[in-house]
């Protein structure tokens, strides 16, 4: 497909556990928080950007594993600001976990709720390795030393340049998220692990959303009332918006003229908007 502009631009989590789950994203990550209305705040990388997390303090903890949000990427400009984080983490004793990816090197922690989070720099596209369409992506432990070493000043804050780099889902069938990201969002599929995870992107990213069916065939939805993912918004060019639109009005979805708005497989719900200020 021709290239677009995609961008995932905001997440919704209901939460509770409310001084915890502030504190983290305030003082741990050091995010710019914002109070939006009683029990909802939102969250910044900068005191110049929009928020791209709101967190609404009236759900409760789901009693077993649900479908949904496995966890949510966000993307460093590059590999110094990421180390910076990453050695306040260490310091903190906060639990990480790590990944390299071959093209990316990854850090994942859970927040006090239990969502998990990715904090990764990619590698230069020129090194990733493609084959037939899809891209190797491995997985070993991060050179966490190595990485360090890069670090040029201590945590202050996220650098200019910071977005969500992907977010990963999990369900009960990897069919149902072709089904919505390939046939519905008109994303590539860019790779597998086995029949238990498949990776789609525009643009031969190496992956914007990842599907997997880790919790098993028989895990249920989240209900309306349990922390977890209430929404997510993406940013696309008129061109993609339009290719949209016609396409998910004669699958008989509902469309407007400004935006689209579906129910994903997880049961939460999709906003695309079309992004006016970044035309191609």
């Amino acid at each position: 497909m021709f290239n677009v502009n995609y961008k995932i631009a905001h997440i919704t989590l209901l939460a509770d556990d409310e001084q915890n789950m502030r504190s983290f994203y305030r003082d741990m990550l050091g995010l710019v928080e914002r109070k939006k209305a009683k029990n909802q705040f939102s969250y910044a990388f900068t005191n110049q950007d929009q928020p791209f997390l709101t967190l609404t303090f009236t759900g409760r903890k789901p009693l077993k594993q649900r479908q949904g949000l496995y966890h949510f990427a966000l993307l460093f400009p590059d590999k110094a600001s990421l180390a910076s984080l990453i050695e306040r983490l260490i310091l903190s004793e906060y639990p990480l976990g790590t990944g390299d990816h071959d093209v990316s090197e990854a850090f994942y922690l859970n927040d006090p709720n239990g969502n998990g989070i990715e904090l990764y720099h990619d590698r230069p596209t020129e090194l990733w390795e493609w084959d037939q369409g899809f891209v190797k992506m491995g997985t070993k432990a991060v050179d966490v030393l190595s990485l360090l070493q890069t670090k040029q000043a201590d945590w202050s804050g996220f650098p200019v340049g910071m977005t969500i780099g992907h977010l990963h889902f999990v369900g009960d069938s990897v069919h149902k998220g072709d089904a919505f990201f390939i046939t519905m969002l008109q994303m590539s599929l860019t790779a597998k692990i086995t029949e238990s995870a498949h990776f789609y992107a525009h643009n031969a990213y190496h992956h914007h959303h990842a599907y997997n069916t880790w919790f098993g065939p028989n895990v249920a939805r989240r209900r309306s009332d349990e922390n977890g993912l209430v929404d997510w918004t993406i940013l696309v060019d008129k061109q993609l918006f339009t290719i949209l639109q016609h396409s998910l009005h004669d699958q008989n979805h509902s469309t407007q003229s400004s935006q689209i708005c579906l129910v994903d497989p997880f049961g939460s719900r999709l906003l695309i908007n079309e992004d006016y200020a970044n035309q191609m």
